[in-house]
């Protein structure tokens, strides 16, 4: 027999139970939809600079006379406007249109660097980085907001995904010094 004094007190656990539970729901909610977002866009990226490092590469063949290849190089127009055709096919498809991208090309043979490239940290990074490569290559920086299911209720309606990722073309081995 329950004493009167108790009898609400499983009402209660019931009640605080109910909101534990659903707030662990929606930060499990906020987690999965934030790490599908984060590697959907670095997919997104990578594909990208790819494309652009696949598209964009120009290669003058052999030199006859000393009997080498030439370095490939990429065409930085072509690169830049492949990856970022391919980048606003892959927002359009997943329906973001509120989004911020830059696609670097490091066009010369030895490759180069970008001072302050990406814009934004990313990933464990802190701050702005220098982008470097030894070899010919696209980077792609991309950047969307993300709506949160229980976040709002901390006042954090939108978490910001930030992601960069590079592609670069390996020299053959017998390349023209």
């Amino acid at each position: 027999m329950v004493k009167k004094a108790e009898s609400g007190q499983i009402a209660v656990l019931i009640v605080v139970l109910a909101m534990l539970f659903t707030g662990l729901a929606g930060a499990l909610i906020d987690v999965y939809v934030l790490l599908e977002a984060r590697n959907w866009a670095y997919q997104a990226a990578q594909q990208a600079a790819l494309v652009g490092v696949s598209k964009g590469r120009e290669w003058p063949g052999i030199t006859s006379d000393r009997g080498c290849l030439e370095p490939m190089t990429l065409n930085e127009g072509t690169a830049r406007s492949e990856a970022e055709s391919l980048l606003q096919k892959e927002m359009s498809l997943r329906g973001i249109s509120d989004y911020d991208h830059e696609v670097r090309v490091l066009p010369d043979a030895s490759g180069g660097s970008v001072s302050g490239f990406p814009p934004e940290t990313v990933r464990l990074g802190e701050g702005r980085g220098d982008w470097s490569a030894s070899e010919p290559s696209v980077g792609v920086y991309l950047s969307f907001p993300v709506q949160t299911f229980l976040m709002p209720f901390f006042g954090r309606p939108e978490v910001q995904i930030d992601v960069f990722a590079a592609g670069s073309i390996h020299q053959p081995a017998n390349v023209c010094p």
